[in-house]
């Protein structure tokens, strides 16, 4: 067995199967809502800069947010059930395999921060004195600050007692928190005298803690567990997975709604989607959120772009659209709705007026959110108009286009 091969072919494999995930996303919203909110953000970053207070704690804030970045390390190792059983002889010899899922970890985990970095750069050099000057250098420093962490926190979950491996974590978090408040400001002596502890520290107390302990095959394998399951999870808010398991939840306040629809052949479906929407743990939360997050940024837009409302109307009604037609496969592995005496287009007719129906209570949200706002009533009036269209368009045009490609 060839450790460096075996990687090759689990991480080939697992991203064959995420890009075929991302592609269903792009075509199902996500390149829609990833532009609007990248244009939103580019309209509004600058009304965000002159709106926050100017004792706001700038520096305190971004050093709790990359110092919990860095602390928190997880190492993708792409390990499965069987190599609890296969892979436990051959630990030894594993060498290669673990360091190339160190290395990944660490890439993937440090473009996070390169982003985030970068997209918080106009409010760091905005409020940071000398943070001009220390931009790259600050990004390349924080990028290998998280090389620090990864190691650290691969040797860390050798421990026996999951209470030593928190312990640990905790104390890590207050290193990168003084490591992160020298760094922001620049101040290149003491954040070099903190990076030589660390440095110390790595190299004395987690080597013999590394050579003490063995690896934790339970822990690795239900960290991958864990990665997977946020991946699908993301994925399903977009198409249709089938490896995580679907939630149900009561929720009888919502679900007694769809008891008064009446009992007839024609509503088999309305009321098999309805409470399937009502109970199940996605749809109705993937909503409540978008709702949430819609309102929010309505109720921040400033007067003087009152237009944008119209767009963040629109765009969230047809996100929710784009995250509410998948509710069309839900039932799709079971026997009993495919005998169903129901022609299929009963089913897509209920498809249809479930999102159109969830779609137009968004919109009167909406409406009511942007009725709160100092914007005129009139702009109210065609946030509530552009809701209305998008959402009859959505349901008319691109859910006949989503059943027929599929």
């Amino acid at each position: 067995m060839n450790p460096v091969d075996l990687w090759r072919e689990r991480f080939r494999n697992y991203w064959n199967e995420a890009i075929r995930y991302i592609r269903l996303m792009a075509n199902s919203g996500l390149a829609v809502a990833t532009l609007g909110i990248l244009l939103i953000i580019g309209v509004y970053y600058q009304s965000f800069l002159d709106w926050l207070p100017a004792d706001f704690p700038v520096l305190q804030v971004l050093t709790v947010v990359f110092a919990f970045l860095l602390t928190r390390s997880p190492t993708r190792t792409f390990v499965k059930e069987g190599d609890l059983v296969f892979l436990l002889p051959f630990e030894a010899r594993l060498g290669p395999y673990m360091r190339r899922s160190l290395i990944y970890s660490w890439l993937m985990q440090g473009a996070v921060i390169f982003l985030l970095f970068f997209l918080l750069a106009p409010l760091y050099m905005d409020r940071l004195p000398g943070a001009e000057t220390g931009l790259f250098v600050t990004i390349a420093v924080l990028v290998l600050a998280k090389l620090w962490n990864v190691v650290a926190e691969w040797v860390e979950i050798r421990q026996q007692f999951s209470v030593s491996h928190w312990r640990h974590r905790w104390l890590r978090f207050v290193v990168n928190l003084v490591f992160v408040f020298f760094l922001l400001q620049t101040a290149w002596v003491f954040t070099g005298i903190t990076a030589a502890i660390m440095l110390a520290v790595l190299g004395t107390y987690y080597r013999q803690l590394y050579f003490n302990h063995f690896l934790k095959w339970e822990t690795l394998l239900q960290q991958e567990h864990r990665r997977l399951n946020a991946f699908y999870r993301f994925a399903n808010a977009f198409t249709d997975v089938r490896h995580i398991g679907q939630t149900v939840r009561k929720r009888s306040w919502l679900a007694e709604r769809f008891e008064r629809v009446s009992h007839r052949k024609a509503n088999t479906y309305i009321y098999l989607y309805g409470k399937t929407f009502a109970r199940s743990g996605n749809y109705f939360g993937l909503c409540l959120r978008l709702g949430l997050v819609g309102a929010l940024l309505i109720y921040a837009s400033p007067e003087a772009w009152a237009w944008m409302i119209i767009a963040i109307v629109g765009l969230f009604i047809y996100m929710t659209g784009a995250q509410m037609a998948t509710i069309y496969f839900h039932h799709k592995v079971l026997l009993w709705p495919s005998i169903y005496p129901v022609p299929d287009s009963a089913r897509r007719h209920a498809v249809k007026s479930l999102v159109r129906g969830v779609l137009l209570v968004q919109t009167l949200w909406f409406t009511l959110i942007t009725a709160l706002t100092p914007v005129p009533i009139v702009v109210a009036a065609l946030a509530f108009v552009t809701g209305v269209a998008v959402s009859f368009y959505y349901t008319r045009f691109s859910l006949d286009k989503y059943f027929a490609a599929t």
